[in-house]
């Protein structure tokens, strides 16, 4: 979501541009594991001028950071898809179109949903068919030819139909419902969840109530299902003591004997917190870490205090209400991402590029090398690669001039600064 202070925290008067590839440093790693990386989208890119709440729209660049950082499908039914009217509905899908990310949920016209939906994504040999839903958008509605994705019963059965006559493997339906701020969920939400069941779906996604819910791991005729009543906030400006975070969701499914079947699953905890870094300030994504034993001070004691409590409130809940074999994953100082944590925190050897960084950010071959940061005076920096050692990074810098990048300057990367180092 962006709220009105996210939306201000993220301006940068250097560049004039909406700086968010900071907010997600610290998830990215973990989005990076995975091969089907998906996304709620809960505003419009209705265009100017930029709002929060009641009724969304965001800055383009927000989409364009969340491509950057690794997501590959954005889901666009919620009951904020209304909010900036048909104009709001079709810019959005223009800008997402431009990105080139997959998305699902709404439509320009009923010729664009029959050739398009449900999405279907194949990774690894496995077809993954991906459905949307909302329960409504707050009142207000778009006119024909425009479609939202209700839910709807019969409707759901039409599509998962269509999904399997499309030969999917695998088939989710991300659903927009509940009550909001309720730790668990209603009756609404266990009717729906059936519906989707029975039509056979294989996992059903849920957000809205902006708070996690449980997460339940369970047989349904004889199969695994994966249902997560809620994910609550990924990124916000909500501050009430069960809004401050959510829960990212990773499950494991792969291929045996022809059949795609749901294997572990797991979840990651993460907070919201506001921190100022100069010229702007960013709204960080923080899973569960000890930060301040690397950079002191960078997690304030009120700050401490809250994250404390949304995670201690989240696993109360999820050791009382969750069902099945699900387990949460803890950053590990020594793991991958563990290091790349610390590396963000204290400092880094990178390779700077001078020119087309969007260009190289958005390569299909050695794009995920790549990452974007603004320092504290708002200067942006396209990067590649993040290592403790001198040597590898110039290594590095070798196989990106092999690949024809141009304009690469070796740099030592700390929170305060980005310093040019001589070869």
């Amino acid at each position: 979501m962006q709220h009105d202070g996210q939306i201000e925290g993220a301006y940068n008067s250097t560049t004039k541009l909406y700086e968010y590839d900071d907010c997600f440093k610290f998830v990215k790693p973990i989005i990076s594991e995975y091969d089907l990386r998906v996304a709620n989208l809960e505003v419009t890119h209705a265009g100017r001028p930029y709002k929060g709440y009641p009724q969304f729209s965001a800055p383009d660049e927000l989409s364009e950071t969340l491509v950057n950082v690794g997501f590959n499908v954005i889901l666009t039914s919620n009951n904020h898809s209304c909010d900036g009217g048909s104009k709001g509905v079709i810019r959005t899908l223009d800008v997402l179109d431009q990105l080139g990310v997959a998305h699902t949920g709404t439509f320009r016209n009923q010729a664009e949903r029959d050739e398009n939906y449900p999405l279907i994504v194949e990774k690894n040999g496995i077809k993954v068919a991906m459905l949307n839903y909302t329960y409504g958008t707050n009142g207000l509605s778009v006119s024909a030819p425009l479609i939202i994705n209700y839910i709807d019963s019969v409707v759901i059965k039409k599509d998962i139909a269509r999904a399997k006559a499309l030969n999917a493997d695998y088939i989710i339906c991300n659903m927009h419902w509940g009550a909001e701020y309720q730790p668990l969920p209603n009756s609404y939400q266990k009717i729906y969840e059936q519906v989707c069941y029975r039509a056979g779906a294989d996992m059903v996604i849920g957000g809205h109530p902006h708070v996690v819910q449980p997460i339940e791991k369970k047989q349904y005729k004889n199969q695994q299902k994966l249902t997560v009543w809620s994910l609550g906030n990924f990124v916000s400006n909500m501050q009430t003591r069960t809004t401050r975070g959510g829960v990212m969701i990773g499950a494991h499914v792969e291929k045996i004997k022809g059949k795609a079947v749901l294997d572990d699953v797991n979840y990651h905890l993460v907070y919201v917190m506001k921190r100022n870094e100069g010229e702007i300030t960013p709204f960080y994504i923080l899973p569960d870490f000890d930060y301040n034993s690397y950079r002191p001070d960078f997690v304030s004691e009120i700050e401490a205090t809250r994250m404390k409590e949304f995670f201690s409130d989240s696993r109360e809940l999820y050791e009382k209400e969750n069902v099945g074999m699900v387990k949460e994953s803890i950053l590990d100082s020594e793991s991958d991402v563990g290091i790349e944590t610390i590396q963000l925190l204290t400092s880094y050897y990178s390779i700077r590029v001078a020119t087309d960084g969007n260009k190289w950010i958005r390569n299909a071959l050695i794009g995920h090398y790549f990452h974007l940061t603004v320092d504290q005076k708002g200067v942006r920096n396209y990067l590649s690669g993040m290592y403790s050692d001198r040597s590898m990074a110039i290594g590095n810098m070798g196989f990106l001039a092999d690949c024809g990048v141009e304009g690469l300057t070796l740099v030592r990367v700390t929170p305060t600064g980005i310093k040019t180092i001589s070869e």
